[in-house]
């Protein structure tokens, strides 16, 4: 094991918290916990491909990040619409 992949490994485990807040937060919440999820997400998968030297799969971490922030918007409008 590098120091990349203990690097990713730390960070899963700092996904913990945005979880929480997501299940048991309110909207404001659940917003900031996907953000924060999301920028983790891609953070790791950085990592992932640096540590494995597969340079060629950080497209995979460069789309997640370009897709992150639209997700967020569609979140926020399917929970204000009222949907369970």
């Amino acid at each position: 094991m590098n120091a990349y992949e203990i690097c990713a490994t730390v960070m899963l485990l700092a996904l913990v918290g945005p979880g929480v807040l997501a299940w048991r937060g309110g909207l404001d919440g659940a917003v900031v916990a996907f953000e924060a999820v999301s920028a983790t997400a891609v953070l790791v998968f950085v990592l992932l491909t640096q540590g494995f030297n597969r340079s060629g799969e950080t497209e995979f971490a460069i789309i997640l990040a370009m897709l992150a922030l639209g997700g967020g918007l569609v979140f926020v409008r399917y929970l204000r619409s009222g949907a369970p």
